[in-house]
């Protein structure tokens, strides 16, 4: 540890102890860093409502434990402000566990914090492939960009898709996409006409889609960082591309919480993800339930809820076994290796990597009932992420 973290870790304590008492053995604090405010907020709040639907069904104890969860707000992408919310949350509020962390960067900003302070950090998101190899007390419960991007390569390949365009925002994850997918696709005897990164900045996508146009390739691959920028992707490509029969493969960009924004436009797109919405099984009928009884029938879970609830469910467990004094060595020891049913469907992590093992799911966008939703064809069951194969440390 640092000399600056251990003397503030010091200074904390016994003002701490002074002031108010040691914390109660019988409570454990969760800290969770989410984006909660800007244009990304939704994260937050839906970390915040698939913690409380997982409180509501399991409690706020544990064996006589209280799990308290104290959120703060980053703001969006940040990494200065996320390590010092995080120094604030291990030193002064004294968290056991750290979660949450919607982006690459402000989870890379904590690791040789947790690291030091020896901190089990669960990642509810952050899906670049590197990122738990950056601290041994890093998991993660939502998936990685090459798991989804690859198995998408293969279904196209193997389904009369030839030639292919790439187009992705310019930014690590979009690199990820891009390179997982042509590798995968090249691999398989397919063809890359052309790699193009567009700018985060970018509102007006005829320029890149014309482009595509013009090469004419069987399919365009896409991602994008959501929002308005995904919209506009799928509905640029609706308006000039689909016509001419270029079809469209993605992966998160059709999440279900998306689809009225992009309206019809949607129609036909395949996408290949680790979480649908409509998938068939007890504790994803539960998650919808409790979701809509308690925030509205128009909320809708998505890769965020599932993250944060079998997020939870890994810091539950980590206290079931050892108490309110767990340590992270403990939790990261009972987490390797560890397997239990989701609403996503199966779910382990990695023994080696503490990476999710997770089936991928792909998806075709269609209406029922008079609602747009994504609905599985075809199950990758129990897929690893494969940029660890391929980078091996």
């Amino acid at each position: 540890m640092t000399t600056k973290l251990r003397n503030l870790g010091v200074a904390v304590a016994m003002a701490t102890a002074l002031a108010a008492g040691a914390v109660s053995a019988e409570t454990v604090k969760v800290g969770v860093i989410a984006t909660s405010s800007g244009p990304f907020a939704r994260w937050g709040e839906q970390f915040q409502q698939a913690i409380q639907v997982y409180q509501k069904i399991h409690g706020d104890t544990v064996n006589g434990t209280k799990i308290e969860i104290v959120y703060r707000d980053d703001g969006g992408p940040d990494p200065a402000r996320v390590k010092q919310l995080a120094e604030g949350l291990i030193l002064r509020d004294r968290v056991k566990f750290l979660a949450g962390f919607v982006f690459t960067p402000n989870a890379l900003a904590v690791a040789d914090l947790v690291t030091e302070s020896k901190t089990p950090t669960v990642i509810f998101n952050a899906a670049t492939a590197v990122v738990v190899r950056k601290s041994p007390y890093f998991v993660r419960t939502s998936h990685t960009i090459p798991q989804v991007a690859k198995p998408i390569a293969e279904w196209a390949y193997a389904n009369g898709i030839k030639r292919v365009v790439t187009a992705v925002s310019d930014y690590a994850p979009g690199f990820d996409a891009e390179q997982t997918f042509a590798r995968q696709f090249k691999a398989a005897g397919g063809e890359v006409l052309d790699s193009i990164r567009i700018p985060l900045s970018a509102t007006d996508f005829s320029p890149f889609f014309e482009r595509i146009g013009q090469m004419k390739p069987d399919a365009l691959f896409i991602f994008g960082p959501g929002g308005p920028p995904t919209v506009g992707m799928i509905n640029t490509w609706a308006s000039r591309l689909k016509p001419a029969g270029i079809k469209l493969l993605c992966t998160a960009e059709t999440q279900e919480i998306d689809l009225p924004k992009i309206g019809p436009a949607a129609l036909g797109v395949v996408s290949a993800f680790h979480y649908t919405e409509t998938v068939d099984n007890p504790l994803n009928k539960a998650l919808w339930k409790n979701l809509t009884e308690m925030f509205g029938p128009k909320t809708t879970p998505d890769l965020a809820s599932v993250g944060a609830y079998d997020g939870m469910e890994l810091i539950y467990r980590a206290v079931e076994k050892f108490g309110p004094n767990v340590t992270g060595d403990q939790a990261i020891s009972l987490w390797k290796g560890i397997a239990f049913d989701s609403p996503r469907g199966p779910f382990a992590i990695d023994p080696v990597t503490r990476d999710m093992v997770e089936n991928i799911y792909l998806r075709k966008v269609e209406e029922r009932d008079g609602k747009l939703v994504n609905v599985n064809f075809q199950t990758f069951p129990m897929v690893k992420d494969p940029w660890k194969e391929w980078n091996p440390e």
